[in-house]
């Protein structure tokens, strides 16, 4: 692992759709005392519209050029909780950007378990039209990318509660995080 967690450096939170990075992300922020960012909402908010939106009307390869255009914002932020979209760390350089920022954690998990939650929750442009096979190939090429973090905490069975939980603890054993 790395040196203790100082107080103004962020917490990132990767890992694929499903796992649970926005809820675990807004509870974090919240028992310390942190601001929360997640980069999907930086996206809809700059550009007005929604993800589905952008990517009906102008495709995968649009929005993913919006969210580079995010990581210069995000190299500013500083004691933040960030949420990244599930592919957000998923090109050359982008964790090695990540994890000069802060602390990254892997919210890893069991590929059924979070297609069906991902399924659940709503419309996902990166699950329409898709069949199961595919998504999980794009979880596969995903991983070597979110295995660079620098925390794994297994959010496949636990509760949004208990993985919070798991990552304060941790956080607040390598220091000051407060």
């Amino acid at each position: 692992m790395r040196a203790p967690v100082e107080a103004g450096e962020n917490v990132i939170l990767v890992g694929f759709m499903g796992a649970g990075k926005s809820s675990v992300g807004r509870l974090l922020a919240k028992r310390l005392g942190r601001c929360f960012v997640e980069t999907d909402d930086l996206v809809t908010a700059q550009e007005g519209r929604s993800i589905q939106e952008i990517w009906r009307l102008e495709g995968e390869a649009r929005f993913r050029e919006l969210e580079a255009g995010l990581l210069e914002l995000l190299t500013l932020k500083r004691g933040h909780v960030i949420a990244t979209g599930g592919g957000f760390p998923c090109r050359e350089g982008r964790m090695e950007v990540l994890k000069a920022m802060g602390t990254v954690i892997w919210l890893a998990g069991d590929f059924e378990r979070l297609y069906e939650r991902a399924l659940q929750s709503g419309s996902r442009p990166m699950l329409d039209g898709k069949p199961k096979e595919e998504v999980a190939a794009l979880y596969r090429a995903r991983e070597p990318y979110y295995r660079q973090a620098h925390l794994v905490v297994d959010a496949t069975e636990a509760g949004v509660d208990q993985v919070a939980r798991r990552i304060e603890a941790w956080l607040r054993s390598r220091e000051r995080v407060g």
